[in-house]
């Protein structure tokens, strides 16, 4: 790479520095960074001819790895890293001519609890944050309950359905995301990561663009949102939304105000589809998930958007491909 700029994969190996062991024979490295829902991965494809990593040098599935990319005299600036967590490996691939081996691992453990077991068991009178917290003792993970809003359940069930699923699926339906890694589990509400200050604006035309692609739909968009639970009644009004349909919520509800607070969570539910951006620039460590940044020179689609997950790729060259919805404001 021009101008002295270079990016290199640090990797520890079951907590072992393999990175001298790794740099001759890489050829390509990418981690896919997600805000909720999915599981982050990590991919290393080498080259193999002498067939050292298919044979004495193979990798053991259910090892454990620990990446950080760092860059060198990048955007103009000294040496950087950039954090990539641990992962586990789940799969291993081999293919020639000419001889490659490609090693992929997963964030969430395939042997832990959360992915692994269909389960059935019952709460009662009880909190979101309290079946979080016992799905994360179970797993042996520790549990981030990062926001305000914990939704109660007189009787709640999970039937034949992972830990996982069933509580990706209750903090779905309470409008807040959720994010595993092999260590926590985390439950947030992405509104308030939204209201972060932008790490940076990307100018079209100006800005290492790679490539882009912006989608506008109507599909599910809705200009409001009313809750309808035996007596209560309430409509939340999506700020500046021009006529549309409204969407309507028949779920329990114990007041006005816990009906406000599901009508604007289920309405951004919706909306934030309706403006969606891939780009693809020259890497940048500061583009991951969860974080916010501006765009430029797009017209109409010019705002605040919100990193939904960021893919880092090394190898020829270094690339940071990016999928954002725009920030709604007012709910």
């Amino acid at each position: 790479m021009s101008f002295g700029r270079k990016v290199q994969l640090s990797l520890l190996y079951n907590n072992q520095d393999y990175s001298a062991y790794l740099a001759p024979y890489l050829i390509s490295f990418s981690y896919t960074d997600n805000s909720s829902a999915k599981a982050d991965d990590l991919q290393i494809t080498l080259e193999d001819r002498k067939d050292l990593w298919k044979s004495d040098w193979l990798p053991e599935k259910g090892a454990t790895l620990m990446g950080t990319i760092i860059v060198s005299d990048w955007h103009g600036k000294g040496k950087q890293a950039l954090p990539l967590g641990t992962f586990e490996i789940d799969e291993i691939e081999c293919s020639g001519p000419p001889e490659v081996v490609t090693i992929k691992a997963v964030s969430i453990p395939v042997a832990s609890s959360l992915r692994g077991e269909a389960k059935n068991r019952a709460w009662e009178q009880t909190k979101l944050s309290v079946i979080a917290k016992d799905i994360a003792g179970a797993a042996g993970v520790t549990l981030l309950y990062e926001t305000d809003d914990d939704p109660s359940y007189d009787r709640i069930e999970q039937t034949e359905e992972s830990d996982l699923a069933f509580l990706l699926k209750l903090c779905e339906d309470a409008g807040l995301s959720l994010k595993v890694t092999g260590t926590e589990i985390v439950i947030f509400d992405d509104s308030k990561y939204e209201q972060m200050e932008p790490v940076m604006t990307i100018v079209k035309g100006s800005s290492a663009i790679l490539s882009y692609a912006i989608s506008s739909s109507t599909r599910d968009v809705y200009s409001a949102a009313r809750v309808i639970y035996q007596d209560i009644s309430y409509t939340f009004e999506a700020p500046n939304k021009p006529e549309g349909n409204t969407l309507v919520i028949n779920e329990r509800v114990s007041s006005i105000a816990e009906a406000e607070r599901l009508a604007k969570k289920r309405l951004r539910q919706k909306n934030k589809e309706e403006v969606k951006v891939s780009l693809t620039l020259l890497g940048n460590i500061a583009l991951v998930a969860g974080v916010t940044v501006n765009l430029k020179g797009w017209g109409a689609f010019d705002g605040k958007y919100f990193i939904e997950q960021a893919t880092h790729e090394g190898g020829n060259g270094y690339r940071t491909s990016l999928e954002l919805y725009r920030v709604l404001e007012g709910y």
